[in-house]
């Protein structure tokens, strides 16, 4: 039987040790939950969790662990699976929080902002 969980090898492997980060960011939630990105047909290694904020703001968290550095090709490939996942749920995520312990390239960094995203490094 096949997990639904995630196929990464990432530490953020609980709930803990990603919300202790976003905790430090004072980011509090009313609901929070990890998203299966193979519900969209993703196979991608990346953990995604989707949210509420105190201020009932649908949020996503895209929790990234590796040794290699984030590029901007990965950052175009985050936000077609954002638009993937807004269709899935029928609704607009107005807060997307990038939750990193891997490098960041400047452009994607760069990137990352002017889309109005969160960088948050754990």
């Amino acid at each position: 039987m096949r997990s639904t969980i995630s196929n990464s090898t990432s530490s953020f492997d609980t709930m803990k040790s990603v919300l202790e980060p976003l905790q430090e960011e004072d980011l509090i939630f009313k609901r929070f939950e990890p998203f299966f990105l193979g519900l969209i047909g993703s196979r991608k290694r990346i953990r995604v969790y989707h949210g509420v904020d105190l201020k009932s703001r649908y949020l996503l968290v895209f929790a990234v662990d590796r040794k290699s550095a984030l590029l901007k090709k990965d950052i175009y490939e985050w936000l077609e699976l954002k638009a993937r996942i807004e269709s899935h749920f029928g609704y607009k995520i107005l807060q997307n929080i990038a939750l990193l312990r891997a490098p960041l390239c400047s452009s994607a960094k760069t990137l990352l902002k002017q889309q109005g995203w969160k960088v948050v490094f754990a």
